[in-house]
């Protein structure tokens, strides 16, 4: 087998960012690409191999310390890639103090509770200018309020997870944390206890907490540093901690908002004002990086027979069972939404190849076919229904560069497959 040395550079383009990246680990990617320097490229290096290593993603051969580096032996099994890494001994790791929650600070003199809470309940609004505030918003509110009332060099939030489709600031690339990348996850769930690094040495101390809510499905590591040692007392712990979780409030509060605003109750998928807006985010995304997307237009056959021989509530559940189908159907990554009436449409997020790209479109069409319905029709005999669904799929950039130029080709796709007899996929470059 043939040796080919590449820097760490191309090894994060090459390898690691073809691999099956979080959404954080893909942010911290394209900045360190980006804006990186040598040392923050090995850095990143380790971290996303040890995070990939821990997923299973990749596998370590062998281990082995030599002349002041750690070599790595690893193997992909899954794109069948060997890869030897050279990698420099990773430094002390410093000592990490554990605070206990919750904290009670009420009986230290001069703690600013009341004068805390005052300000936060200011802070407490969702709804700023006529819109509801998105997480990002919240969390740059946060990152403001801590530096003004816990003084500190930097305040910075680290999502970990987060529900599809939110909006949520990018980590920066270069924050040096004390912890490992791969350890940062398993911070970020703990609720009961605080991660103080009191000292170290020049470059202070720093505090970690974990935050958010399971009912939501959100979570990330919020940080706090500071230049001097020992800067975080019992009362700065305390306040720290009373705004973090204010905040982690108003961010549960926000996507449980948001969610009554842009999903459809029928069918529980995203309504149309949401997926115009999303599209527009994940086109900004593959251009970005390069990469395609599909847009995919469902529309239900024969829908106005169904309502007429079930009434309403036939056809609401026509609707509602083509819906939980077709979001099975989908990657967890995709986004499916009710248009309007019986039209449904789905992005597929990059990176989606063509095949891809058909290959989901038809899945869509024939898992619709092949789900068993039974309907109760108006004089309340029991039938056994068949619905099946025409689709129209068009891919990004190559059927159009803007939102209106993917849903015509789209549309036109859709319509030509009605007319063909319905219950089949047209997909832009058919025959």
């Amino acid at each position: 087998m043939k040796r080919i040395p590449i820097s760490y550079q191309d090894f994060l383009r090459k390898v690691v960012a073809t691999a099956p990246l979080t959404w954080e680990e893909q942010a911290m990617l394209e900045c360190i690409l980006r804006d990186g320097h040598p040392g923050e490229m090995e850095q990143a290096t380790r971290g996303l191999v040890e995070s990939l290593v821990k997923r299973g993603k990749l596998v370590v051969i062998e281990r082995t310390r030599e002349d002041g580096h750690e070599w790595l032996q690893l193997r992909d099994p899954e794109r069948q890639l060997r890869a030897r890494l050279r990698l420099s001994l990773q430094p002390r790791v410093p000592e990490a103090r554990t605070v206990a929650l919750p904290l009670d600070p009420s009986s230290k003199t001069g703690f600013r509770y009341h004068e805390v809470q005052s300000l936060l309940a200011i802070e407490g609004s969702l709804v700023s200018h006529d819109r509801v505030l998105t997480p990002r918003d919240l969390v740059q509110r946060m990152e403001t309020t801590l530096q003004d009332l816990v003084p500190s060099a930097s305040v910075s939030f680290r999502p970990l997870e987060m529900p599809p489709g939110e909006d949520w600031p990018t980590p920066p690339p270069r924050d040096g944390l004390p912890v490992s990348f791969a350890d940062q996850e398993p911070l970020a769930r703990q609720r009961d206890r605080l991660i103080l690094f009191p000292d170290l040495g020049k470059d202070g101390s720093c505090l970690l907490e974990g935050l958010g809510d399971e009912g939501t499905g959100w979570r990330g590591l919020l940080v706090q540093r500071h230049p001097d040692r020992e800067h975080f007392t019992r009362e700065r712990l305390a306040v720290a901690h009373l705004v973090a979780q204010h905040f982690q409030m108003l961010i549960s509060a926000s996507i449980r908002l948001q969610g009554l605003i842009f999903y459809d109750f029928l069918t529980g998928v995203y309504n149309r004002s949401y997926f115009e807006e999303q599209l527009e985010r994940e086109i900004s995304v593959a251009d970005r990086r390069g990469q395609s997307l599909a847009l995919v237009i469902v529309d239900i056959d024969d829908f106005k027979s169904f309502n007429t021989r079930y009434g309403y509530e036939g056809g609401d559940r026509v609707l509602a069972t083509v819906a939980c189908v077709l979001k099975s159907a989908l990657r967890n990554t995709d986004t499916l939404a009710r248009y309007g009436g019986e039209e449904f449409a789905a992005i597929l997020s990059p990176p989606v190849p063509l095949e891809e790209a058909r290959l989901i479109s038809e899945r869509l069409r024939s898992e619709v076919a092949a789900e068993p319905l039974t309907m109760r029709s108006l004089d309340g005999k029991t039938v056994a229904e068949r619905v099946t669904v025409s689709v129209g799929a068009v891919l990004y950039p190559s059927g159009g560069r803007t939102v209106r130029d993917l849903w015509n080709s789209a549309n036109r796709l859709l319509l030509e497959a009605k007319a063909r007899g319905k219950n089949q996929v047209r997909f832009a470059g058919d025959d």
